[in-house]
Parts: structure tokens; C-alpha cells; sequence
């Protein structure tokens, strides 16, 4: 089950910050209100999280059932309430529950700036600020937990992965352009 839990936590946690820098920056251009911010990115976290864990809840279920079944018939034997049987139950959920916390810890991260921005603590620019270098280090830190496992450099993984935040920033700076 690692490597699955390994793609399920990165895919989904580089999903939530995505989403997060989305909305942060075309909030940022849009509502400028720091607590609207917080509060669309924390609806966008909660649907992500509930998302993450019933897709792969259903998938998971679905994958598991059917090599239970595949077995059975290999075995010519039912192998409900056996241990194969609980052992998929279990990872089904634990998947599920990976895919779920994943994308939502992704995404709030980069939004706590804003819940800070709201009671005073920061500025509303510097809450900008902080989010989007947030962001941008939680998709470096992803890269370099990836090129741990497959033993490259993590400098180069990471900067690929904040790459994709760079990207996502420049689209929203030209997309305020065309408004």
C-alpha cells in the first residue's frame, strides 16, 4: 500500500495547493476582502477533502472487490469475513482517509495568511505575500519528498514542482490583464 498512499498524498496535497494559489490569487485580484479569501478557500478545502475520500473510496472499493473476486475464483472458495477480506476493507479507508487529508492540508495552508489578515495581525498585501511563498514551499517540499524516493536531486524536483505555482501565478497575472 505505500507506494499508493505515497501517489494518493502527493498528487492530492499538490492538487490543494494548486487550488489554494488559484483561489488566493484571483481572489486577490477580485474580492480583496481577506476574509472572503479564507472563507472560498476553506469551502474549496472542505469540497477537496470530501471529494478526495469518496473518489477514492468508490475507486479503491471498487479495485479491491474485484481482486477478492478474482481470487475466489482462483481458489474456488468465498473469502468474505477472511482476513484478505478485512485487510482491503482497511485500506480501503486508509486510502480514502489519505486522499482526503491530503489535499485539504494542500490547500489550507497557503490560506491561514488570510484568517490572519482578517483579525489584524498582517497586512492584506503581506497576507498575499506570505500565501503565495507558502504555496510555493509546500509544492518544494513535495518535490523533494519525491526525489528522496527516487533518489534525485532535490533542488531540481522541488523548483519542477514549484514551477507549477509559477505558473498558476503568471496565468493570473496576465488573466487580471484581460479584465
Amino acid at each position: 500500500m505505500g507506494p499508493i498512499a505515497r501517489r494518493y498524498f502527493v498528487m492530492n496535497a499538490f492538487d490543494g495547493v494548486m487550488t489554494a494559489m488559484g483561489i488566493v490569487l484571483g481572489g486577490a485580484i477580485a474580492i480583496g476582502n481577506p476574509l472572503a479569501i479564507f472563507k472560498a478557500g476553506f469551502g474549496a478545502s472542505l469540497a477537496i477533502m470530501v471529494s478526495g475520500f469518496w473518489g477514492a473510496f468508490m475507486t479503491e472499493r471498487a479495485e479491491r472487490t474485484a481482486q477478492i473476486r478474482s481470487l475466489e475464483r482462483q481458489l474456488l472458495r468465498d473469502l468474505n469475513g477472511s482476513y484478505i477480506e478485512k485487510d482491503a476493507k482497511n485500506k480501503i479507508i486508509e486510502l480514502a482517509i489519505i486522499d482526503a487529508i491530503s489535499p485539504f492540508l494542500g490547500a489550507i495552508i497557503p490560506l491561514f495568511p488570510f484568517l490572519l489578515a482578517h483579525i489584524g495581525t498582517l497586512q492584506y498585501k503581506t497576507a498575499i505575500l506570505v500565501s503565495v511563498s507558502l504555496s510555493l514551499s509546500c509544492l518544494f517540499l513535495l518535490g523533494v519528498y519525491l526525489s528522496r524516493i527516487m533518489k534525485e536531486n532535490f533542488v531540481k524536483t522541488g523548483l519542477i514542482f514549484a514551477a507549477g505555482g509559477i505558473f498558476i501565478a503568471i496565468l493570473a497575472m496576465l488573466f487580471e490583464g484581460f479584465f
